[in-house]
């Protein structure tokens, strides 16, 4: 049964006048009102009609969606689909979404910030890829005013209105407690994964603490940790070099931690030179996928990316709208996969 105002008024026993400015903000209302028409509301299960409320409305919405370029960078085929569906949830609704896309260098970032600003948007949904230069743009965004969320990376210090993304340090100690069960007595581990130089991300290393402190903590023994750094502008040939060079040397290293996306890259190296280890790494991306199917990655650690970016936007125009305000952080599942599973995981897109 359809509730209406006046059914909320005779409940709460206060006037449909109180009432209707209560539901629509249009003036005060008292606090023991608003009490008992809170209280009416939760007892009757009453939802505003919010398709009604928009059509209603004169002001148009407007989101943006600051996000790296897809097609630079695999991973975010996921999050970019889920502002996608977003969208067309939100069709018809007086919002306009809009997506402003960087590259993975400083430069493009700040272009990127400048033209999310110059949008004049109500809301802005954006990755804090770098630190100084996302202090900078919520700064910017606090002064005019304008609410955003961030997804992946949580950056506290620029005040966001949410966060949308994984625990970095708790998947760190996901990761170490299946090498833990993986590995023997006397097997050593690497960690080491491909990035550019400026791409230092914080959850990256958060990734890596929660892995060695697990460790740290751990009654059992504690194994001899490798770490190896390869840059993304490096030549593929070089990465091949350093890394099979690195395990023969140190023969006793059994397990290999990829804390990022790229993990098929040590994947192919290993697989190229018949190399057998154990690899964890990070994210569903179609190419991490392949190796796992193929045997040669033993896990990936998901964390449903598509939802992050559907999420993000929904908890965005929920609070312009609806006026709801969001939790401050949001965690996404930390998902175990393995080729067994990994065929009925909803963060992969078919």
């Amino acid at each position: 049964m359809k509730i209406r105002i006046v059914d909320i008024a005779k409940k709460a026993d206060v006037s449909v006048g109180t009432v209707d400015r209560y539901i629509h903000k249009r003036g005060k209302v008292s606090k023991k009102a608003t009490e008992k028409i809170q209280q009416a509301v939760k007892e009757l299960g009453y939802e505003p009609d919010i398709l009604a409320r928009n059509l209603a409305l004169k002001k148009e919405f407007k989101i943006v969606c600051l996000l790296p370029d897809p097609n630079e960078t695999k991973y975010w085929e996921r999050p970019d689909s889920g502002v996608d569906k977003a969208i067309s949830e939100l069709s018809s609704f007086k919002v306009t979404i809009e997506k402003v896309f960087f590259t993975p260098r400083l430069e493009s970032f700040n272009k990127a910030c400048q033209k999310a600003i110059e949008a004049q948007a109500d809301g802005i949904v954006y990755v804090p890829m770098f630190l100084d230069a996302s202090l900078h743009f919520a700064e910017q965004l606090h002064q005019k005013n304008i609410a955003s969320i961030q997804i992946n990376i949580h950056l506290p210090e620029a005040q966001p209105l949410a966060f949308i993304g994984q625990n970095p340090f708790a998947a760190g100690e996901v990761a170490a407690s299946l090498c833990d069960m993986a590995r023997h007595e006397n097997d050593a581990i690497l960690i080491t994964y491909i990035s550019k130089k400026e791409q230092e991300y914080a959850h990256h290393h958060a990734r890596i603490d929660g892995f060695t402190q697990y460790f740290d903590k751990s009654s059992s023994a504690k194994p001899e940790i490798h770490h190896l750094s390869l840059k993304i502008d490096e030549d593929e040939s070089q990465h091949e070099l350093l890394l099979t060079q690195f395990l023969e040397q140190q023969p006793q290293v059994k397990i290999i931690y990829v804390p990022n996306s790229r993990a098929y890259r040590i994947a192919s190296i290993l697989d190229k030179n018949q190399t057998n280890k154990i690899i964890v790494g990070f994210d569903t991306l179609n190419e991490n996928i392949a190796y796992m199917q193929q045997g040669i990655i033993d896990f990936l650690i998901g964390q449903q990316s598509m939802s992050q970016g559907y999420n993000a936007v929904m908890l965005m125009f929920n609070a312009l709208f609806r006026k709801e305000d969001p939790a401050s952080t949001n965690y996404m599942p930390i998902d175990i996969l393995n080729k067994f599973n990994m065929d009925f995981y909803e963060g992969v897109l078919k």
